[in-house]
């Protein structure tokens, strides 16, 4: 739910930024934005997530926690990462 309620907030947020520099098509960017977040998202759960808590899940559940939302942190970042570069100058 977490993760919907993110993409929704980077949705809206790469909308209002396409729209205040005047970029015919900012419906586009909102979803360029989300398609990062959950790209990002899907990678770390399928590559870093899932074979840790496979691996790890009994020892701590405090790293397990981190483990798993460190992915939307990952997503987050690059979404900033692909505004500013692209977004931005377009």
């Amino acid at each position: 739910m977490l993760g919907g309620i993110i993409a929704i907030a980077v949705a809206v947020w790469f909308y209002r930024t396409a729209e205040s520099i005047g970029n015919p098509t900012p419906l586009q960017w909102g979803v360029i934005g989300v398609a990062v977040y959950y790209g990002v998202l899907a990678a770390w759960t399928v590559f870093a997530n899932t074979p840790f808590m496979e691996e790890f899940h009994h020892t701590s559940k405090t790293i397990g926690i981190i483990v798993h939302y460190l992915g939307i942190v990952f997503g987050l970042a690059l979404a900033w990462w692909v505004r500013r570069r692209w977004l931005l100058k377009a």
